[in-house]
């Protein structure tokens, strides 16, 4: 078994937790902005290998480019002679176009799914989709997401929280604050109500908490930090009940425009999130997880 991806960190480091090969992807573009991944090495891939073809969307973030270098590198992989590709993809891009919400809209998330499959990827394996249901959503590729936020209350339980309270900014969100209260062994967890307008993008939250949360350390968990609205409204909210501390931790840090400054401008002491985007505020790495599931659960199938 090899690995292929770039030398970003992420990359080598998933394959030196491996233990397996590792060839790099060299990122090059031509004037035109046309892209042309190489994979260094490629003479020593044989039919034999299977690959595993590691890939984090790099800064700045552009969804579009990256679609375009995996699926010229699983073809590139494919036409080396590699029998099986398993791509992990750390962020699953067009994730949250899961559904067709308005009349003449794509079905983004599946879409992509069906051009992985047929570019030749056997198998994914992502981090916290945003959406349920990927295991399903595409027959004939094998896709499988592992929680961000089992990482993520890792980290927190070394922080020294007493009795936290993990609140969601939506009742999605709550679930995974009932996951990372669970794994923590201790401390509340709930969720606010918010409503967003689907055509303005508006997001309005409910000032209602069902836990008291004075005096406590609070940890406010999302999948995804984009502008940053649903995370600060919460930060408000929490703050009017004089908690201990304010912590925001999300799985994947798009962070749009000055997104991390109104986060802490709000009020949140910490800002964390984990490295599935490299980014200012990405503290908690995701590699570790990955490896030990590829290790076990996915040891037969790669």
């Amino acid at each position: 078994m090899i690995v292929v991806g770039p030398k970003d960190g992420f990359s080598d480091k998933l394959a030196e937790k491996l233990g397996c090969d590792f060839f790099e992807l060299e990122r090059r573009t031509f004037p035109d902005k046309e892209i042309r991944p190489r994979i260094l090495g490629s003479e020593k891939i044989t039919s034999a290998n299977k690959a595993i073809l590691v890939s984090r969307m790099e800064r700045p973030l552009d969804p579009n480019k990256y679609l375009v270098e995996i699926l010229l590198t699983v073809k590139n992989l494919k036409s080396l002679g590699v029998d099986e590709v398993t791509l992990v993809m750390p962020y699953m891009i067009y994730a949250r176009q899961d559904k067709i919400f308005r009349s003449g809209e794509p079905l983004s998330a599946e879409y992509v799914l069906e051009l992985l499959k047929q570019a030749g990827v056997s198998r994914l394996l992502t981090v916290s989709c945003h959406f349920s249901g990927i295991e399903d959503l595409c027959p004939g590729l094998e896709a499988v997401s592992i929680s961000g936020f089992k990482t993520i209350a890792k980290y927190l339980a070394k922080l020294g929280l007493r009795d936290p309270v993990v609140l969601g900014p939506d009742e999605k969100a709550g679930t995974w604050a009932k996951e990372i209260v669970n794994i923590l062994g201790s401390g509340e967890h709930t969720f606010l109500e918010k409503h967003r307008d689907r055509d303005s993008g508006k997001v309005e939250t409910e000032e209602k908490l069902a836990v008291d949360i004075g005096g406590r350390d609070v940890v406010i968990v999302d999948d995804i930090a984009s502008s940053g609205g649903t995370l600060i409204n919460a930060v408000n909210i929490v703050k009017k009940h004089k908690p201990k501390s304010i912590i925001v931790a999300v799985v994947h840090p798009i962070l749009s425009g000055d997104c991390v400054e109104k986060v802490k401008g709000a009020g949140a002491d910490m800002f964390l999130s984990t490295d599935t985007i490299p980014s200012e505020i990405s503290k908690i790495s995701v590699t570790e997880d990955i490896a030990r599931f590829i290790k076990t659960c996915g040891a037969k199938e790669v």
